[in-house]
């Protein structure tokens, strides 16, 4: 009787630590899983800022284009980021940081 007393003992040890390495996993998966999904509210977040941004943005260039505005943008644009000029305009760069 007493191997069958062994074998009970062992069999209930490995079947109460299975369950609780079973259990340890779990948890630790639960806490990956809300901290993943912690990490990805937040980059909704941003995403949904992002996205309010550039239909605002988006809403500026209708109205340009809607109110007729175009032809005032585009020379905007031109003068200020292409550093376009009118033929009889004259411009002075200082040129001493050079």
């Amino acid at each position: 009787m007493g191997k069958k007393g062994d074998k009970k003992n062992f069999l209930k040890f490995c079947t109460r630590t299975i369950v609780i390495v079973t259990v340890l996993a779990c948890f630790a998966s639960i806490i990956a899983t809300q901290a993943s999904l912690a990490e990805k509210r937040e980059e909704l977040h941003q995403l949904e800022i992002k996205t309010e941004e550039i239909k605002s943005q988006n809403e500026e260039y209708q109205n340009l284009f809607n109110d007729d505005q175009i032809n005032e943008y585009k020379e905007k644009l031109a003068i200020e980021n292409m550093n376009y000029a009118y033929p009889n305009e004259i411009r002075f760069y200082d040129t001493s940081r050079n």
